[in-house]
């Protein structure tokens, strides 16, 4: 078919893109890399840039463009949207797959220049893995067959091989999961399998999904005029690429070097696979032109999913700041849930689901959920709980459609077909359906097969010649082989008859027929043999669709001066090596086959869902050993990854840690969602789901929301026990506080709750009865409420603590009348400093006359704090109340003894913060300071904020716990008076000081005999800033 960019129309291609997409595709750089974080629409982008490089004035040839891709599902999704773009089938003339296949294409072509032999095969990984267990077998090896195997492609996807002296591969952030896994294997016993492994595959004329990629790299290096044609690449999901993936980029662009790849370093998950997060940088340096373009809008969720998500990625104090946009509006905010066990978390995802279906009225479907887990093991409780409750689902990285038995066997009959040297595939079907040929025989073809460097084929091929060297065959399983070489034969002469009325579904027929398959299927599966034959049609229906297909798509074009490879097949024989590869390829990656349907929950792996998003998610098991998991050694390839099934979500988002395992084992939240930024996004329930909520939904799904009616209808129709997240407590009620994670409900860490308690009590001591310690509480921004009717926000005022004290006063008043009957038992009194045992007042004779007078204007301390601050509702200003040296001036009070003298005096005031039990909201208090024990005596005498309110002292706190109550000065200048009384019978002139910093009343009153001149020393020029010296 003929291809005219002229054709194309350009209007299609732009429309709807914003600046930096549209930038993206439009930009002349012949390098550019475009960062795409999720759904920002990379997909939407790359396609459109495909389609402009093939419109004027570029007009590039489409067979003269390669585009990379990771799945065959991506592949598929991004011709179907370049067909809707441009048209005319140009989508099929592009050199359009995953890099295997693109690989594969040049192999087949030009595979014969590097010594590939004709009439190869791939080795898929079950195969790869059956060789690597045979050898390990034979060998009576230790090692781990899958550790094994995953070295081997490490190895081949760094473009190395193992030396017997040589140790383990360079640990790096990349691929530290895979060294953790395989460092004890010994070197020595590694290289021998590695090198059996090799010739194991050479014997079967295979290649794995690593030699693809290594013989392709060899090809273009040796023989680069084979891609001299190529005008463009283009490489999706850039950052999953592996150091040989990067090398063959540079040589397919060589000619011209013009690339276009779009990545997201966020997204970097396949350390374990060998992928190198830091190509990124390596083409930058490799390609100093580079245009880097930021694609900085998110069009899948909602603002707080998103936000919450950046939150967890910008831990990384590595990572570059990139914005990131949200076009949704902030819709309703994630959950983190905590549940008592992994069984309870299983019960809790199935009742959510149930809630939120009939809340949004049946808007959400079931095929809108998916649940995402790190491990597949995570999955046993949740199956379990949806099997109970009736909810169908789908598990994705399962067993796949081409492992199916009755798939794989057909499957490998054809193999055998192409290429009869493939050891493995004939191995597992040659007594399929039973030829009496026992797993002995098999094993002792195989061996002298392995020993004489030979295929299993050739050996049978000769023994049925009457040579069975070195194996012994009994005459029925002899039997049972000749006809299974026969029916190989005989389809083999099908595929080479050059007949323009058969096609490849006519061979598989024949094939099924030769060994009864359909007869095999019914005795050996009664129970599901209808779904399986139903399978069987769907492998010839693929079949049918390959053969449609136009026979040039497959094929790169001829380059001038390079020759051919001059291998004939006939049409069958190429329409069965392109059904063949596909199927091999599509096992590559566990990439999702099968479209989940409407009635099926999604239950997924991270790593499966990447490139994925549905309505709601949810995220069980965050825990430290789960995410991270317990053996990764990158913790930043671990958050990356959390940070990939939370960007899943378009609307709501769930995650959930159980407070104990599925091994009844405590657990810690992980430490991503530990960190406190995240506390004020993170609700600890689900949400309530209100009209506006579901409204929300609908608006960020792109759904018309049901209405009010239609919603209660549906809640009512559903049985659900509750409308809210209520049915589930957050913990065992056995599990004790000292057992928690260390965050309560309010995401304050409650260790560090107990040591702010602990020094709020070392600074202010034991307080008296009526008073209690300040804990300011910095409360999350997002969980603030507004305050209730009545409640004074800010500090409490005098009148309202005054009022809650009311009842403490009177005991108050009542101590003080009992005092006054027990006076006149009592002799006079003198206030001494307390002394160890705590006693303030002792008996004492009788008080002389004061020496001195003080002056007019000077009151004590005491009078100072006993002023009564004003009610806050009538504003009357009270009369003056009496000085002390007023009050002692009295006769009538001089008469009494000193103790009496003590009770007449105005009693002191001093301030109190507000604190949190009283419905007082502190919206702009500070966290108490805490002092260490080196400076709190510092602290004693430095400014403080100036009082709020005042209340009476309380006479009757016991001295030692009013000893450390720090009292609050105000820090304006003031002129005040003092009085120190300290013995009845002498006395001393003070002078006015002026009062700006802050002093205990306790150790004014507690002062040692040779600190008793401190009132002087206060009425010095400097004032209380000599007091440090005077103590010292």
């Amino acid at each position: 078919m003929s291809f005219r960019a002229s054709q194309i129309d350009l209007e299609p291609i732009l429309v709807g893109l914003n600046n930096a997409q549209r930038l993206a595709v439009t930009s002349p750089s012949s390098v550019v890399q475009i960062l795409a974080p999720p759904g920002s629409g990379k997909t939407r982008t790359l396609t459109s840039r495909v389609a402009w490089l093939l419109c004027p004035p570029q007009s590039l040839d489409p067979r003269n463009v390669i585009v990379a891709t990771f799945t065959v599902k991506a592949a598929r999704e991004m011709k179907e949207r370049i067909s809707k773009l441009v048209g005319n089938g140009v989508e099929g003339r592009l050199v359009l797959g995953t890099f295997h296949s693109i690989a594969r294409r040049y192999l087949v072509k030009y595979g014969h220049l590097v010594d590939v032999k004709t009439g190869w095969g791939i080795a898929d990984s079950g195969d790869s893995l059956g060789i690597v267990k045979r050898i390990i077998k034979r060998r009576k090896s230790p090692l781990d067959p899958s550790q094994v195997r995953s070295r081997i492609s490490h190895f081949k996807a760094r473009n190395s091989s193992p030396a017997a002296s040589a140790p383990p591969p360079p640990s790096t952030a990349a691929t530290q999961s895979t060294q953790a896994r395989v460092k004890d294997i010994s070197t020595e016993d590694f290289v021998q399998v590695f090198e059996d492994y090799e010739a194991a595959l050479e014997a079967s004329n295979l290649l794995d999904y690593d030699d693809l990629l290594l013989r392709c790299l060899e090809l273009l290096k040796h023989n680069p005029e084979c891609v001299s044609n190529v005008e463009a690449v283009l490489i999706d999901e850039f950052q999953d690429t592996n150091f040989v993936q990067f090398e063959l980029m540079k040589l397919l662009a060589w000619k011209r070097e013009r690339i276009t790849i779009v990545g997201d370093p966020d997204q970097s998950i396949y350390g374990f696979r060998a992928a190198e997060i830091r190509n990124l940088s390596r083409m930058v340096r490799a390609y100093p032109q580079t245009l880097v373009v930021h694609l900085e809008q998110n069009y899948r969720s909602s603002a707080s999913i998103l936000l919450a998500a950046l939150e967890v990625i910008e831990q990384d104090p590595n990572r570059p700041k990139k914005p990131l946009t949200p076009t949704h509006a902030v819709g309703t905010g994630p959950v983190l849930r905590r549940v008592p066990s992994a069984f309870l978390e299983a019960s809790w995802i199935v009742s959510e689901i149930q809630r939120v279906r009939a809340m949004t009225g049946g808007m959400v479907e079931f095929g809108d959920i998916a649940i995402l887990v790190r491990s597949a093991n995570l999955t046993r409780n949740i199956e379990t709980s949806f099997v109970k409750a009736g909810v169908a689902y789908k598990m994705v990285g399962g067993l796949r459609f081409y492992d199916r038995v009755e798939i794989k066997t057909l499957l490998d009959y054809l193999r055998i077909i192409q290429n009869p040297s493939n050891n493995d595939a004939l191995a597992r079907v040659v007594n399929t359906p039973t030829r009496k040929v026992g797993d002995t025989t098999v094993k002792a073809l195989l061996d002298e097969a392995d020993k004489r460097t030979k295929s299993m084929w050739e050996i049978i091929r000769t023994g049925l010649g009457g040579i069975w060297k070195g194996v012994k065959i009994a005459k029925a399983a002899e039997k049972g082989l000749g006809d299974f070489v026969g029916i190989i034969l005989s389809t083999q002469k099908q595929l080479e008859e050059d007949d323009q009325g058969k096609g490849l579904v006519d061979v598989m027929e024949f094939l099924m027929r030769k060994i009864g398959y359909e007869d095999y299927l019914r005795r050996s599966y009664p129970e599901d043999f209808d779904a399986r034959w139903s399978n069987v049609s769907e492998l010839l229906s693929q079949a049918q669709e390959v053969e449609r297909l136009d026979d040039d798509e497959d094929m790169l074009p001829d380059i001038d001066g390079l020759p051919q490879s001059q291998i004939e097949q006939s049409r069958l024989q190429l329409v069965l090596d392109r059904f063949l590869s596909n199927t091999a390829l599509a096992n590559e990656v566990k990439d999702d086959d099968e479209p989940v349907k409407q009635g099926q929950v999604t239950v997924s792996t991270i790593h499966a869902s990447k490139g994925l998003e549905w309505p709601i998610v949810f995220i069980p098991a965050v825990y430290q050993g789960s995410i991270p998991h317990s053996r990764a050694e990158d913790t930043d390839e671990e958050r990356r990854l959390l940070y990939v099934a939370m960007t899943r979500a378009q609307a709501l988002l769930y995650m959930s840690c159980p407070v104990r395992n599925s091994q009844k084992e405590k657990t810690k939240l992980s430490q991503f969602l530990a960190h406190r930024s995240l506390h004020p996004l993170l609700h600890s329930r689900g949400p309530t789901l209100g009209f506006s909520s579901v409204q929300s939904i609908g608006r960020i799904v792109g759904r018309e929301c049901p209405s009010e009616v239609q919603i209660q209808t549906a809640v009512d129709e559903s049985g659900i026990a509750s409308t809210l997240d209520d049915q589930f407590p957050e913990k065992d009620p056995s599990e004790s506080d000292s057992e928690s994670d260390g965050l309560d409900e309010d995401g304050i860490r409650l260790k560090r709750r107990r040591l702010q308690n602990e020094q709020a009590s070392k600074t202010n001591g034991p307080l008296g009865e009526g008073f209690r310690p300040v804990i300011s509480r910095e409360r999350p921004a997002g969980r603030m409420e507004k305050p209730p009717p009545g409640v004074v926000v800010g500090f409490k005022s005098a009148g309202s603590h005054m009022q809650e004290l009311k009842e403490t006063r009177l005991n108050q008043e009542a101590e003080r009348a009992q005092v006054a009957k027990e006076k006149q038992r009592r002799g006079p009194v003198m206030v001494e400093p307390p002394n160890r045992s705590g006693s303030l007042i002792k008996v004492a004779p009788a008080a002389a006359a004061r020496s001195s007078k003080r002056p007019a204007d000077q009151e004590s301390l005491l009078s100072y704090f006993g002023k009564r601050a004003p009610e806050p509702v009538r504003k009357v200003i009270p009369p003056k109340a009496p000085t002390a040296t007023e009050v002692i001036r009295d006769k009538s009070v001089r008469d009494k003894n000193l103790k009496e003298q003590i009770e007449a005096l105005p009693q002191p005031k001093f301030p109190v913060r507000a604190d949190h039990h009283s419905g007082v909201m502190l919206l702009s208090s500070s966290p108490a300071r805490v002092s260490s024990k080196r400076r709190r005596k510092k602290e004693e005498i430095t400014s403080s904020p100036p009082p709020v309110f005042s209340v009476p002292f309380s006479r009757h706190i016991e001295p030692a716990r009013a000893e450390r109550r720090t009292v609050v000065e105000e820090t304006t200048t003031t002129r005040t008076s003092a009085t120190v009384i300290h013995d009845a019978a002498s006395s001393r002139d003070t002078a006015a000081v002026t009062n700006s910093n802050t002093m205990a009343i306790a150790t004014v009153v507690t002062m040692a005999p040779k600190r008793r001149t401190l009132g002087v020393r206060r009425s010095m020029g400097d004032g209380w800033r000599n007091r440090a010296s005077a103590k010292r």
